[in-house]
């Protein structure tokens, strides 16, 4: 199986080093690295493909992707549907938000469509900063939450550099 698009094991080992057992991450896009997370934190997954779901002990909210004003602003195709993503942020206390989906022919600029609705108490990971969509979405995000980023490297196993970022909340930054 090629995992070439799956988040790399550095981003798993960070959350398992730096989260406590069973703290609540919300997924934007879902994979076979869900099972890993499902393993040791309360997962939500955000999934637009119907072939995804329940892959792994998630819990799995199905949101298409439609327009949006913020996608179209950047040249994406859209984002998904955000009622559902809303309410779950409005009835959960998220310590993690993985951006890494929806794929990047479809785009990820759409989050910020909701931005004020996210907790700037809680990280922000985002997969593929290495592409200039997703350093753009980080620079953007970073504006928004006031934290300090940092820019992790990895390695695809075909050898290819790839770059994924942790944005923490502006206390840690405070605090560490």
């Amino acid at each position: 199986m090629n995992t070439d698009w799956m988040m790399p094991d550095e981003i798993f080992s960070w959350l398992e080093e730096n989260l406590e057992l069973g703290a609540a991450i919300l997924e934007f896009g879902s994979g076979h690295g869900s099972i890993r997370l499902a393993e040791s934190f309360e997962l939500v997954s955000i999934e637009h493909n119907p072939e995804w779901l329940g892959l792994a002990e998630s819990k799995y909210v199905y949101a298409e992707i439609e327009e949006n004003v913020v996608s179209s602003k950047y040249n994406q195709q859209g984002w998904y549907k955000p009622k559902p993503i809303i309410d779950l942020v409005n009835n959960m206390q998220i310590s993690v938000f993985i951006i890494d989906g929806p794929p990047g022919d479809i785009g990820r600029h759409g989050v910020l469509s909701i931005i004020e609705e996210l907790p700037k108490s809680a990280i922000f990971i985002i997969d593929d900063v290495h592409r200039d969509q997703e350093f753009d979405l980080l620079q953007k995000l970073l504006q928004w939450h006031g934290g300090k980023s940092v820019i992790n490297s990895s390695v695809y196993t075909s050898g290819k550099e790839r770059k994924w970022a942790v944005l923490l909340p502006q206390q840690e930054v405070t605090n560490s």
